[in-house]
């Protein structure tokens, strides 16, 4: 089986866990701690640096996740909210049902690590990986079709939960300074990407896009707290085959509920039929996705056709930005399949400017 990249960035483990150690004595009020293991996760931790490690002190040892903004060199994201990755899961722990890691410490201070980070309790799972694709082969493939079923309708109650958490409890995503809604906000936001990420080197298909989704921005409506990210890969699941925690929030923002079901549909696409790869049996089809969000939403899905055009197209540029610009060994240059997909729904030519 073909094993899912790691994303190191050339940081010094050894000297991490010295600075640790005196950084987590501290804030436990132990004499000392010792740190027995810092292994990178496979196929995890290139929008930021992810370190799994193992932490022993006072007879007791805890399994933790370290996770460092990333340096400018490796930054994916345009204006990196490091800081919201840690405060929405606090809040999520808080408000609502959407199951989530612990997040513990917060820390600003460059100094330790060279970088800000935070610390979570390590969940224990299983995640269904994008390489190899989950649909060919792996856990998931081994499975059977009703372990698969009590998976999936899981994976899409909790997509649902997300709508649910109350927008007052996570204020700080609002980004009012890209505009005063939600789609607003996205576009504005996305933009400005266009520009931060592509320079004068930007496809004349990426501005057909844009242009297409600016001109047919649906009209306001409601707005909830968007993942940003949701996908089967984002979710860790336990040995009943149920959601341990929902995870990567880096593109989370106060946007239209059908935005985290058409980035849904969009990867459920990406890693199936778009590689010639029959779903699974037992994994809900695009209708019966649809159909259950809504039922358990209480929401329509209305203007999916613009929500997947903008999710093609913002998986489509950070493909770019991430094959053009940043330098990790385990990153090849490509154009990836998500803006020739979107494309295809517009009735558009497959792009040959990317």
């Amino acid at each position: 089986m073909k094993q899912a990249p790691v994303f190191s960035k050339g940081r010094d483990l050894d000297a991490t866990a010295t600075a640790l150690r005196a950084w987590l004595a501290a804030r436990l009020d132990v004499p000392a701690v010792e740190i027995d293991r810092l292994d990178y996760p496979r196929g995890a931790g290139i929008s930021n640096e992810t370190i799994l490690i193992r932490v022993r002190h006072g007879g007791t040892a805890e399994e933790l996740v370290l996770r460092i903004a990333p340096a400018p060199e490796f930054q994916m994201f345009f204006e990196p909210k490091f800081r919201i990755q840690y405060d929405i899961l606090v809040a999520l722990r808080q408000h609502g049902d959407v199951r989530v890691p612990e997040a513990l410490w917060f820390e600003e201070d460059p100094g330790p690590l060279g970088r800000p980070f935070y610390l979570m309790r390590r969940m224990t799972g299983r995640v269904p990986v994008s390489m190899p694709v989950y649909n060919r082969e792996g856990w998931l493939a081994d499975a059977t079709p009703e372990q698969r079923r009590v998976l999936w309708d899981s994976a899409v109650e909790q997509l649902a939960a997300v709508t649910r958490v109350p927008v007052a409890a996570v204020p700080f995503v609002d980004r009012p300074e890209h505009g005063p809604t939600g789609d607003e906000q996205q576009l504005t936001y996305w933009q400005r990407y266009i520009a931060w990420a592509l320079g004068d080197d930007v496809p004349a298909t990426v501005r057909t896009l844009m242009g297409w989704l600016t001109e047919n921005r649906p009209a306001g409506g409601t707005t909830v707290l968007s993942w940003g990210d949701a996908r089967m890969g984002n979710i860790m699941f336990g040995d009943d085959f149920r959601v341990v925690g929902v995870m990567d929030w880096e593109q989370a923002a106060l946007t239209d509920p059908a935005a985290d079901l058409a980035w849904w549909l969009l990867f459920d696409e990406m890693h199936s039929t778009a590689q010639d790869v029959a779903r699974l049996p037992g994994l809900g089809t695009r209708a019966e996705t649809i159909d259950r969000w809504q039922r358990l939403t209480g929401l329509r899905a209305d203007n999916l056709l613009w929500h997947e055009v903008f999710a093609g197209l913002k998986a489509g540029l950070l493909s770019l930005h991430t094959g053009r610009s940043l330098r990790l060994p385990s990153v090849k240059p490509r154009r990836g399949p998500y803006i020739p997909h979107v494309c295809r729904l517009l009735g558009l030519p497959d792009p040959e400017d990317l």
